[in-house]
């Protein structure tokens, strides 16, 4: 099998690296192409066995999925560019925000298979939650490649094009809204009279420590949130004091900002 990746930026780079680490395919098998940053791209190279090139008609030859993460707005001149040398064997994944398949389709006229994925940068440490959509014509045994190598960097959720707006909000942009709920703990812990860098180290330990156990569990949440919670206790008052906060109507209001931010961008793109 044999990838390609147009761009290797943040994202890309979390996937071909997060693919790479599991040996779900050799590293010899992945190519890789940026605009113009060729330091970056020999780094890669070195670091990861990976190779790279700028000839496009090499890179589509014998390409099997070739993944699609350059900026939208860079899209139409890269479709441009490739599109005469796409040949039958390409399917394509696109990483990129906010272009549908329809819109791809139609700059890289081709009729290939599609598919839309929103990953996110967890794909480092192999656990990216990655929505995805398939074009019509996406056959079962390459549905399940690409299950293959999206498993090999986390874990895959299908849905339909439409929402595909959900999952950017819920795991695309979540990554950021629990860092930002993680920040706001170790400030509130810091205001109790503790060493920020106590704090710090104590709610990272606290953070992967209950990863672990939700990991581990069998149980929801709920009920994980229950088990630790005694009546009239510390936990239960701390608690108590959040719902005054309504903090279930604070996440939602977060999570349907990004919903719509995710549409005005994808119809942004595509007027």
């Amino acid at each position: 099998m044999k990838l390609v990746f147009y761009g290797a930026g943040n994202m890309a780079h979390a996937i071909f690296t997060g693919i790479v680490n599991s040996k779900v395919i050799d590293s010899d098998k992945i190519y890789l192409t940026n605009r113009s940053n060729e330091v970056a791209l020999k780094a890669y190279a070195d670091e990861l066995g990976v190779n790279y090139s700028y000839d496009d008609a090499a890179l589509l030859k014998d390409a099997d999925y070739v993944f699609l993460g350059t900026k939208p707005y860079d899209f139409d001149s890269l479709a441009e560019r490739i599109k005469p040398h796409i040949n039958e064997k390409n399917k394509f994944i696109s990483i990129m925000a906010g272009l549908p398949i329809s819109y791809i389709k139609d700059k890289l006229e081709t009729s290939n298979p599609i598919a839309r994925t929103m990953p996110n940068t967890n794909a480092q440490v192999g656990h990216s939650v990655t929505g995805i959509s398939f074009s019509n014509n996406f056959g079962a045994k390459s549905k399940e490649e690409v299950d293959d190598l999206i498993n090999a960097f986390g874990s895959a959720i299908e849905v339909s094009e439409d929402n595909l707006h959900q999952v950017t909000a819920i795991t695309g942009s979540g990554p950021a809204f629990l860092y930002h709920v993680f920040e706001q703990y170790v400030t509130a812990g810091t205001r109790l009279g503790l060493e920020k860098s106590q704090v710090e180290e104590s709610i990272r330990n606290l953070i992967i420590g209950t990863s672990k156990m939700i990991e581990r569990s069998e149980l929801s949440m709920e009920q994980l949130r229950k088990n630790i919670t005694s009546k009239g206790g510390t936990t239960q008052s701390g608690l108590n004091a959040l719902a005054e906060h309504d903090i279930e109507g604070i996440f939602e209001d977060c999570l349907r900002a990004a919903v719509n931010r995710s549409i005005e961008l994808s119809n942004q793109d595509n007027d």
